[in-house]
């Protein structure tokens, strides 16, 4: 289904540029639109556009048309042009060809998270992983920075050189990188990396945090230093994109001591862990021993360090920002990013886009054990009583506001299974507001309003949102039924749900995002997944849930797929909002930085980007 939403979207009272001449085609360039611009200097020129929609983007590649050659680009044409874009920023000339164009030197200042520990078999964690990104590889990865495509997924090689799938998707060979090394520091000490730390790594995982992700693998095989064999007990063709998301490599010498393990981050990564101070920073410093090279075979990274701090004002966030102490920030409306971009509009870039996968929290679940919840009409009409384009209005501003409703982000992420940004037509006749017809489906499961269903939702996660908005919202348009919010503390939320202990509802948390369609829904909805947190228990979902993983061609998954959405929209076994939109916002003079709409923000799940990044002449902490 195509949107409306570049032409819908509020655009604002300040320009909103476009990249096309920028020298980019395609994804990052010509599906750009705006309302009119002025040119700014600092960059490449930019020009108004009058069409383009998500679904052209989707289809679509960043491809270079010019300054992507073997010399040094102008210096006008290596920044972006300070702006608010409506759709994510393609690369500039300079970006397109780092090898050439980028610049040694300096330390970026950005803000993160603080982690709990260094343990990601013990937690997953977005705080623990933007440390791991700096410190640590993984098999696959995400791509990521301008040229990735923001709304899918690219997988490309990091430790693992190239992987083979045979034997119908349950055999995966992955050809490692030799020449790798750990950091120079104590246990390791700079040996290299080998396929015996691959092994150790999976078990470690395997009996925590991430047990879904190799639940499937029978056996792993080393049959020498740089090859690891997973035989799977089950076809699974996306097997190299989940491993990809989350499962960062650690060193034998860490995973056999523990205590270590929680307080030092240890990798083969573009960077070395030289201080975390808890609830106040962390800093790193370049590997000089790093492996990996650009385009022009230049070693990695370009920046000698990182700098990452724990704020969580907000109103210190923007006069950091504004100060030139951390280097990328999120808005929080289209109100707040023009006001962002007034008081910054030197440096400033600011893009606004849909995110592409399921939010981390959003929604609310019910207990399918309780048989009150086995009635289809109650989950039904619970969710046909909640206004969603009210909600949108009111917790996003009207980002997804549409003719055809405003759509709520399900765990599936949109762009395998839609062509263009979807709205709420495709989710079904009870993504759709109808407070009558609701009331008609509870009468007829025995509920009136003297004789009402009553019944406690609590949550932490997004507890404003159930408080204020969605169950008075219920209440009012469902008199039939009588919800209590209550509000709980995270260990509580987390333990009650992982228990499966909750009586009616309880606020959903979806937990981190995964880059294969899998890991968004096995785990989720399968009667035996782990995370099957309402005890879901649907044969016939069950059986599409089977069959998908074991789907190896494009077609054939994207119909299983569609089924298996269409079925969980249908049964509202989790009811689902409206997102917010992106609103990423950076200093341009930060290069090879961008937020994806998949994988996260700098701050979260695309920490990575800091291998590649570097700091133009002329700015803040270039040293040089």
């Amino acid at each position: 289904m195509d949107s409306n939403y570049w032409t819908r979207s509020p655009l604002g009272r300040r320009a909103v540029l476009r990249g096309a001449s920028l020298g980019v085609a395609g994804l990052a360039g010509a599906a750009l639109i705006g309302c009119g611009g002025d040119d700014d200097d600092g960059g490449a020129d930019s020009t108004p556009s009058t069409g383009g929609q998500v679904g052209a983007q989707l289809t679509a590649t960043a491809v270079g048309t010019a300054g992507a050659g073997s010399t040094p680009v102008p210096a006008d044409q290596v920044r972006a042009v300070p702006g608010l874009y409506t759709g994510p920023l393609g690369p500039t000339p300079a970006e397109l060809n780092p090898g050439v164009n980028a610049k040694r030197g300096g330390i970026s200042k950005q803000l993160y998270l603080d982690p709990p520990r260094m343990d990601l078999a013990r937690t997953l964690s977005c705080t623990i992983f933007t440390t791991l990104a700096h410190t640590s590889n993984r098999l696959t990865r995400g791509k990521v920075g301008p040229t990735a495509d923001p709304f899918r997924v690219d997988l490309e090689p990091d430790l693992a050189e190239s992987w083979e799938v045979s034997e119908g998707g349950s055999k995966h060979t992955f050809k490692l990188r030799q020449g790798a090394k750990f950091h120079n520091k104590a246990p390791v000490n700079g040996r290299e990396f080998t396929s015996q730390d691959v092994v150790k790594t999976v078990e470690m995982y395997s009996a925590g945090s991430q047990a879904d992700v190799f639940s499937m693998v029978d056996s792993i095989e080393a049959p020498d230093d740089y090859t690891v064999v997973f035989n799977l007990d089950q076809p699974l063709a996306d097997f190299p994109l989940s491993v990809g998301a989350w499962s960062f490599i650690y060193p034998v010498e860490l995973i056999d001591d523990e205590e270590m393990r929680q307080q030092v981050a240890i990798g083969t990564g573009p960077f070395v862990q030289e201080q975390w101070i808890q609830k106040e920073r962390s800093t790193f410093s370049a590997n000089p021993d790093y492996w990996e090279v650009d385009n022009a075979g230049n070693k990695l990274p370009y920046m000698d360090g990182v700098e990452l701090f724990v704020q969580s004002d907000e109103n210190a966030q923007r006069a950091g920002f504004a100060t030139d102490n951390y280097g990328w920030i999120s808005g929080r409306d289209q109100d707040d990013l023009e006001a962002l971009y007034a008081a910054n509009s030197d440096t400033m870039v600011g893009e606004t886009f849909p995110i592409s996968r399921g939010a981390n929290v959003n929604g609310f679940q019910f207990q399918m054990t309780n048989p009150v919840y086995q009635d289809d009409r109650v989950r039904q009409a619970i969710s046909l009583a909640m206004d969603r384009n009210e909600y949108d209005l009111a917790r996003n501003g009207g980002d997804n506001q549409n003719p055809e409703g405003a759509y709520s982000n399900s765990p599936m992420p949109w762009p395998l299974l839609f062509d263009g940004y979807p709205t709420a037509a495709v989710q079904g006749p009870w993504y759709q507001f109808n407070a009558a017809e609701a009331s008609k489906m509870m009468q007829a499961a025995g509920y009136t309003t003297d004789n009402q269903l009553v019944a406690e939702m609590p949550s932490f996660y997004y507890r404003t949102e159930l408080a204020q908005l969605v169950v008075p919202g219920i209440n009012q348009n469902l008199p039939e039924v009588n919800i209590t919010f209550r509000e709980v503390d995270n260990p509580t939320h987390v333990t009650l749900m992982s228990d499966r202990n909750f009586d009616t509802m309880i606020g959903f948390l979806w937990g981190p995002p995964g880059y294969s369609m899998d890991q968004w829904i096995f785990p989720f909805y399968h009667s035996e997944g782990s995370l099957n947190y309402g005890s879901v228990n649907d044969p016939d979902l069950d059986d599409l849930l089977v069959k998908q993983r074991a789907a190896t061609n494009a077609d054939e998954q994207k119909t299983l797929w569609t089924q298996i959405y269409d079925r969980i929209h249908d049964k509202v076994y989790q009811a689902w909002f409206p997102e917010a939109q992106n609103r990423s916002v950076w200093h341009n003079y930060f290069l090879n930085m961008r937020e994806h709409g998949w994988i996260g923000s700098y701050t979260c799940y695309a920490g990575d980007q800091a291998r590649a990044m570097w700091i133009d002449d002329g700015s803040p902490w270039a040293n040089r």
